[in-house]
């Protein structure tokens, strides 16, 4: 069995359209058990009603945003080593800087592509095939 099919990633977004693209990206590259959150907040319900091995979240959303949610992902014992890749329609430095002091394992601009976005996630999962 692929690597892919074997993880469960918890994509996170305000944005349906967005939801419904990264999803779609990642079927293509042979994730099928893909869970989504529209909000920060729903994300957390998410996180303990199920197991996730990867999260791909917004930085910007509206309740809780993406670096509070990776804020208190590495804060608890059971979410502390999760993968967890930050996408943003922004390329600030400082923006990576942050998000990378608070943890996260990758980062990606958008809009971004199918290719583009199996080198993020390989680079903190390894080899999908």
């Amino acid at each position: 069995m692929p690597k892919a099919q074997s993880i469960n990633v918890l994509v996170v977004d305000d944005q349906q359209s967005m939801r419904g693209l990264c999803r779609y990206m990642l079927n293509q590259l042979g994730f099928t058990n893909i869970v989504e959150a529209k909000s920060g907040r729903d994300a957390f319900t998410k996180l303990e009603n199920g197991t996730v091995h990867l999260i791909i979240s917004d930085w910007n959303m509206d309740d809780v945003d993406g670096l509070t949610l990776l804020r208190t992902v590495r804060k608890h014992p059971r979410t502390q080593n999760l993968p967890f890749i930050m996408a943003t329609g922004r390329s600030d430095g400082e923006q990576v800087k942050q998000a990378i002091t608070y943890g996260v394992n990758n980062y990606i601009v958008k809009p971004f592509d199918a290719a583009t976005l199996k080198k993020r996630i390989e680079t903190v999962i390894g080899t999908l095939t």
